[in-house]
Parts: structure tokens; C-alpha cells; sequence
């Protein structure tokens, strides 16, 4: 029987954290084959960023995010030769590790995961921004083919009731049972925008504030001297300096599914909360789901309930959402919801709801654990879109806004033309989220393949697609 991996806490793509931070240090050695000018697009899913390489005759480098303020990123360190790059950018948590190809530098980006990245010479490298065509099941099943997972499905909501549903594929690999507009998708990450919002109605409801710091906030929680006066705005915004997770072998001692986990939040934040930060709160970004872990346990300290129970009655209930659960969606036994699957041996394999490993540990759920209906999705994203009465004006902006510069707000990530996006994976799924206010339109697409590699693609371009059809 084939060996089951780990599963592992997923994150948001690396496009929305490669922000225009300057670091110190510098890079050594020379490689005149690869000194000049270099163009490419980073693509994860639906969102793309161009970048732009500087590689000096002295052997320096810097990255330049063109679509996010095209500010140096200088190299903290490389290793140059004349047809190899290894470039380490630490102010972004980055690297880049690429070999000259046929005149091109085709090579790996990496930042929470790794992506295919391609520079050309030049102003080569720059493609022009694609057009969507509006999606269509024949169009849904080519993607299906090219994301080589079981199932996809995306939907939106535009203007004047336009609408859009669809959903091909199985439910897992092997079996009969196809999937159907209605089935539950885990949304990973895309979680975490959920829990903000419900931090921003306990703000309103006086239970929490944004400006408490840590130490009063989790008062009696042990923590680093320089973590006590975080508050939920650097959590919210990967600002608090704290790092991704707790080490690997730490975060696997936690069980996978548990009943209440609000013991093991709180051992968790004193864990997280005693590791040295990454750099200074307000200052560096740090994807973190420890970030999440810690609002959570702040939630249920005020709420004097469970996150899980606290989010279903304070946000999911009034916004009409039913469908939403935790972990991995279905009945044990049952093929009655979409499964998740990974990749293994060179072919995906299906993990089973009720199986030993179907999500990540249950303490991070406000970081990553939620699942329900496309349907639903797009009923928490309409309110963003509307910025409905859930929440007063100043809430949303709140919500909406990069409290310390960049591009990532609370829990979602701020496009250059104004449109809120995310994404999402454990590692055995794949989904993202589009609310595009200007346009008035709503879309969501998932995947229930975690190969990220090949879903992510095809579930972007779906995404696309369905708001080009409604919008």
C-alpha cells in the first residue's frame, strides 16, 4: 500500500507576498553570461506579477515587482556563474535558483512553495495580461484535463442577478460518483479572510480592539519580549514578525481532529510566541498561520466558546451560510462529497474523510481548515464585494486596507486595480477567491487535487472565466 504523506499547512501563493521591501547585504561573484536586464511573470493560478532582474557585472542582483511599486528587492545573497543563478532575497523570504536555457533563465521561485519561473532577456519576458473568456462547461472540462485532478468547479455572481455554477469531474479518483454544483470544497487559506471578518464583528461588538497588545490580550500566555505589544492588526496582516508555523515535528504532535481544540490553542501560542521573530512587528512580512492560530485562541478567550462555534454563529449564521463545516468535507464510508488527493509515486491518490491524514491538525483551524458549497463562498464574498450591513462602513475598510503598506490587508490580498483575491491549499486541495467591487462581481473555482503545480493553473483560468461570464 502506497505510503501516505504528510500533510502539511498550506498558504497564500508566493505572488502575495512578494512585496517591495529594501534589505541589506549584497551579492558576490561574477557571471558575465547572465549580467543584464531580465523580464518574466510570475503566475500562480489567476494572479500574475512581472518582475524584472537586475544582474550587475559586480555580481549584485535585485528584483523588481513591477506590478507592486517597482522597488528594488535587492539580493541578500547569491551564487553566480556564468550560465547559474542562486539568488536569496530574505527582506520577502525568497529564492530563485534558474540555468541558462537556449538564452533564457529557466529556473524555480520559491516562497512557501515553489513555482515555475521563466526570465527572458530584456523586455521579452513581459507577456501581455491575458483576456478571459467567459467560462463554459466544455470550456470547465478542457481545464479538467489540464489540471489532471478528479473534479473542478467555479461560480460566480455579477450584476443584476447573473450567475454562474458549474462543476465537472468525480469526486475521488477511482470511483463513479460525479461531483455536482452543490458539493463542498476545502478552502484552505482562504480561511483565514473568514476569521478576520469575525474579528472585525467582535471589534464592533467591543468583545476585542485592534490596538490591545498581546500580552494583555493573552494574558497569562508566556511570550517573547518582543511580541508583547502585537496586536491583532500585525496578526492579521503577517506583521507580527511571528513565524510560518511552530517546527514541523511540534505541529504534527497536535491531533488532526479534535472536539474542542481550545486547550491546544493556547499551548500552541505559547509555543509559536516563544521562537524568535523573523524580524520587527510592523516592519517585515512573514506569511504566518501561527498569525491566525494566536487570533483564534484570542477569540475564544473573549467568545468563551470555540472558534469553530463562534465563526458558525457570529459570521457564517447571518450571512446565510449552511453548508460551512471544518476538516475535510463528506461522510466516513461514504462518497458523498469531493475527496481530497495528492500526489504520491507519480499519481494522485485519494485521502478518505475518516482516515488517519484528510487535513491539517485542528488547532489551525482559523488559519486554514474550512470548507462549504461555491455557493456559500460566494455568499461571504458577496458581503465583502457589497460591504453589506454585517459589518459598518469603517470595518470593511478596515478589513480592505494594508494596515502597514504592501499589498496584504486582513486575511485577503489587494490587487493594483483595487480587486481582492486569495487562494488556498492544504496540500490535498486547491481554491481561490476573486471579489471584484468595481465590477460588482464575485467569483470562486476549486480543485479537490493538491498538486499544486498542475491545479493551480487550471483552477485560476476557471476563475477567470466565470467572472468574464458574469461580468
Amino acid at each position: 500500500m502506497q505510503k501516505r504523506r504528510t500533510v502539511l499547512a498550506g498558504g497564500a501563493a508566493a505572488v502575495a507576498t512578494l512585496v517591495g521591501l529594501g534589505v541589506g547585504g549584497g551579492a558576490s561573484g561574477q557571471a558575465p553570461g547572465l549580467v543584464g536586464e531580465w523580464t518574466g511573470v510570475l503566475q500562480v493560478g489567476s494572479a500574475q506579477l512581472r518582475l524584472r532582474l537586475v544582474i550587475g557585472a559586480d555580481g549584485s542582483a535585485a528584483l523588481y515587482s513591477i506590478d507592486q511599486g517597482n522597488e528594488a528587492i535587492p539580493a541578500s545573497a547569491a551564487a553566480l556563474s556564468p550560465t547559474t543563478a542562486s539568488l536569496r532575497f530574505a527582506g520577502v523570504n525568497a529564492r530563485y535558483e534558474g540555468a541558462l536555457e537556449n538564452g533564457a533563465l529557466v529556473g524555480t521561485f520559491t516562497q512557501g512553495g515553489a513555482i515555475p519561473l521563466r526570465f527572458e532577456r530584456g523586455e521579452a519576458g513581459l507577456t501581455a495580461p491575458r483576456i478571459a473568456q467567459a467560462l463554459t462547461a466544455q470550456g470547465l472540462g478542457q481545464l479538467l484535463t489540464r489540471s489532471r485532478a478528479p473534479a473542478i468547479a467555479a461560480a460566480a455572481r455579477g450584476a443584476e442577478g447573473r450567475s454562474l455554477d458549474l462543476a465537472v469531474g468525480v469526486r475521488q479518483r477511482g470511483a463513479e460518483a460525479a461531483v455536482t454544483t452543490g458539493d463542498l470544497w476545502h478552502v484552505g487559506s482562504i480561511t483565514k479572510s473568514m476569521t478576520a471578518t469575525l474579528v472585525a464583528k467582535l471589534v464592533e461588538e467591543g468583545l476585542l480592539s485592534w490596538d490591545a497588545p498581546l500580552s494583555q490580550m493573552l494574558e497569562g500566555v508566556a511570550m517573547r519580549e518582543e511580541y508583547r505589544a502585537v496586536t491583532l492588526r500585525h496578526l492579521l496582516s503577517h506583521r507580527s514578525g511571528l513565524t510560518g508555523n511552530i517546527p514541523i515535528h511540534r505541529l504534527l504532535a497536535y491531533p488532526r481532529e479534535e472536539a474542542d481544540a481550545r486547550a491546544n490553542r493556547v499551548v500552541y501560542a505559547a509555543e509559536a510566541l516563544s521562537v524568535a521573530p523573523e524580524g520587527p512587528a510592523g516592519v517585515h512580512f512573514e506569511y504566518s498561520n501561527s498569525g491566525y492560530v494566536i487570533a483564534g485562541a484570542i477569540i475564544e478567550n473573549v467568545a468563551g466558546q470555540a472558534w469553530e462555534a463562534v465563526i458558525q454563529e457570529r459570521l457564517f449564521a447571518p450571512l446565510g451560510i449552511t453548508s460551512a463545516g471544518f476538516g475535510a468535507p463528506g461522510t466516513p464510508g461514504a462518497v458523498d462529497q469531493p475527496s481530497g488527493h495528492a500526489r504520491g509515486m507519480g499519481r494522485l491518490s485519494a485521502y478518505l474523510v475518516g482516515s488517519p491524514v484528510t487535513d491539517n491538525p485542528a488547532v489551525l483551524g482559523p488559519a486554514g481548515r474550512a470548507h462549504m458549497s461555491l455557493a456559500d463562498l460566494l455568499l461571504f464574498a458577496g458581503a465583502h464585494r457589497d460591504r453589506s450591513a454585517y459589518l459598518r462602513p469603517e470595518s470593511w475598510a478596515m478589513l480592505h486596507t494594508p494596515p502597514f503598506g504592501g499589498d496584504y490587508a486582513m486575511g485577503l490580498i489587494v490587487r493594483a486595480d483595487g480587486v481582492l483575491w486569495h487562494n488556498g491549499s492544504n496540500t490535498l486541495w486547491y481554491a481561490e477567491l476573486l471579489i471584484d467591487a468595481p465590477r460588482r462581481l464575485v467569483a470562486a473555482a476549486a480543485a479537490n487535487s493538491g498538486a499544486v503545480d498542475e491545479a493551480a493553473p487550471a483552477v485560476g483560468e476557471a476563475l477567470m472565466g466565470a467572472a468574464a461570464a458574469v461580468g
